[in-house]
């Protein structure tokens, strides 16, 4: 039965609390919020909502305020006319986003509420009538004056207050944070439900609704209701949604996701109103945005800490990336059917576990370097610990057959000169000559099999392959007589005889792989290949040559850099190459 370790299902515990603790947290609310915008964008350029019915806008603009003589408080009679004209057009419900005067100017123009309140009651006789009233202070709505309350009705009152995000963006209608004392409901709300369409106290604005917001002018409507024009305005408003609102330049705007005006192209911030009206098409279209159930986004968090699991590679990328990207498409899909997907959350958690997990397999390899370097160090040469560092070379690898160039190399007249001296400075002489044949052969590119007694083997081209081996082995066969060279100065200031070394060279096959039990291995070489390397060099002694190497060796090097052929040697006849370096003179006597 598969079993997961320990410490992997440990880390994916500590993964889940931490991304557990990080949710809901401000930056992954505002990440949210930015990504909710770029989608709601995406979907009104590319897909958006059509309506049956868009809301009709009769707008109070620049051109009303200068031409209508009146102060915007003793806008009574034109109101009233408005509201007279607009009850012949049959309109289904409107709503009105003008503050209305929060006291009775009769004294100042006698009757003059009674034009306003003949038109609120004409008005209300064949449509629903909702009133909108602004902010005020001590928390709660601006007030009404009692004459104008009287013929509009409690019942009849709204809300046109706007509660922006965080962020200061404009999103939702009914945040509970936002609410008066008064508890009205906010206008396009109050509007819908007229029309029988209830809404959600934290359902989302649908940016996505409806083309551009384009307005009537009030002094085009006033026209047509003065020249007794009533097909226009009936062609208008007949059984659709009406609201009367003030869009003068001097109105507070909004941040909004998107540009909604088309009188202010590109524009990001509108009056008030504007969020109403799209509040109010997203009412009637399909309603509001509401959030997806939290239990779907823990679950696919859940699937997100699975990242954990599984050594990083470019396949575990992929599959991130895929998975976030298959994400964003699904929370883009949910938000154009009406829900609302937060998807930040999701994100956090998967990238938190694939990064925890590339951290901690990190680590884990830093340790193990450090333990097998700490293990094999002073064991193995740099070339094998780097294939072991590497991961070119696996401890419980068990060998493999590869070609390879071995170099053979050893002391001539050592047990003669080991009866004559004490241990200890034969000790001493062996690490110097080991040092000197150590540096040779791994400034050539090779690396140091083993050492033997007054020898040792080296390999070329394993555990790191080289171009051309061969000529690297006998490159470091010349360095190594010249490093002996000097050696054997300091050996002479110091009263000691020099040495005399011999080195064989063979190209072949061999087995490679690590040798010994389970508490001591040594990565090594094997064969009839590393035989033959150690009888060349046993041979230098009878041949003359410092260095004899065999015909594949010869061959590689293309038989030149004055290689000398020496014909068949020994009982089996192998073809026998010898070299002198160039800058060597040949010693007599030297072996």
């Amino acid at each position: 039965m598969f079993r997961v370790p320990r410490d992997i299902l440990i880390g994916f515990l500590l993964v889940c609390a931490v991304g557990w603790s990080l949710m809901e947290t401000r930056a992954l609310r505002f990440a949210d919020r930015a990504l909710y915008d770029a989608q709601i964008g995406w979907l009104r350029a590319r897909s958006p909502t059509p309506l049956a019915q868009d809301v009709v806008v009769i707008g109070v603009d620049e051109a009303a305020y200068l031409a209508i003589a009146e102060p915007t408080a003793l806008w009574h009679t034109h109101l009233g006319i408005l509201f007279a004209g607009l009850s012949a057009a049959e309109p289904a419900v409107v709503g009105l986003a003008i503050p209305l005067p929060v006291r009775s100017y009769d004294f100042l123009v006698k009757d003059i509420d009674a034009m306003l309140i003949s038109g609120i009651h004409r008005l209300k006789s064949t449509a629903p009538l909702v009133v909108g009233q602004p902010p005020g202070i001590g928390g709660r709505l601006r007030p009404i004056s009692p004459e104008l309350l009287a013929a509009i009705g409690e019942k009849d009152l709204a809300s046109l207050a706007i509660c922006e995000d965080m962020d200061g963006v404009v999103r939702r209608i009914n945040q509970r944070r936002c609410q008066s004392a008064d508890q009205r409901d906010p206008l396009a709300l109050a509007m819908a439900k007229r029309l029988g369409r209830q809404g959600s106290p934290s359902g989302m604005i649908d940016y996505s609704v409806g083309g551009s917001i384009e307005y009537t002018p009030l002094l085009t409507v006033l026209g047509w209701i003065h020249r007794g024009e009533t097909e226009p305005l009936r062609a208008l408003v007949k059984g659709r949604a009406v609201v009367v609102a003030s869009l003068l330049p001097t109105e507070t705007r909004h941040r909004l996701p998107v540009a909604l005006a088309g009188w202010d192209p590109g524009s990001r911030t509108e009056p008030g109103a504007v969020v109403h009206i799209q509040a109010l098409r997203t009412l009637l279209a399909r309603g509001l945005i509401e959030r997806a159930p939290e239990n779907l986004s823990l679950l696919l968090a859940g699937l997100g800490a699975l990242f954990w699991f599984g050594r990083a590679g470019w396949i575990k990328g992929l599959a991130l990336i895929t998975a976030l990207a298959a994400l964003l498409v699904l929370s883009t899909h949910a938000l154009w059917q009406g829900d609302y997907l937060r998807v930040a959350n999701i994100v956090m958690v998967a990238l938190l576990a694939y990064g925890a997990r590339l951290a901690w397999d990190f680590i884990r390899r830093f340790r193990e370097r450090q333990l097998l370097r700490s293990m094999f160090a002073g064991h193995v040469s740099p070339q094998v610990m780097r294939a072991l560092l590497g991961g070119e070379l696996q401890v419980e690898e068990n060998g493999r057959s590869q070609q390879v160039t071995v170099l053979a190399v050893g002391i001539r007249g050592f047990a003669a000169r080991a009866s004559r001296s004490t241990p200890q400075a034969m000790i001493a002489l062996l690490n110097r000559f080991h040092a000197a044949a150590g540096l040779a052969i791994q400034t050539s590119g090779g690396a140091v099999d083993k050492y033997v007694g007054d020898g040792l083997t080296a390999t070329f081209g394993l555990p790191q392959p080289l171009d051309a081996p061969q000529r690297n082995a006998l490159e470091a066969a010349r360095d190594l007589l010249l490093r002996i060279e000097r050696l054997n100065k300091e050996l002479v200031e110091e009263g000691i005889d020099p040495l005399y070394i011999g080195i064989g060279i063979h190209s072949g096959e061999v087995l490679a792989g690590y040798v010994g039990s389970a508490q001591r291995r040594e990565f090594s070489v094997i064969g009839e290949s590393v035989g033959i390397a150690g009888r060349l060099q046993a041979m230098t002694k009878d041949l003359g040559h410092p260095v004899l190497c065999t015909q594949a060796v010869a061959a590689a090097v293309g038989h030149g850099g004055g290689l000398v052929d020496l014909g068949a040697v020994g009982t089996d006849g192998l073809d026998v190459w010898g070299w002198t370096p160039p800058v060597l003179t040949p010693r007599e006597g030297g072996a």
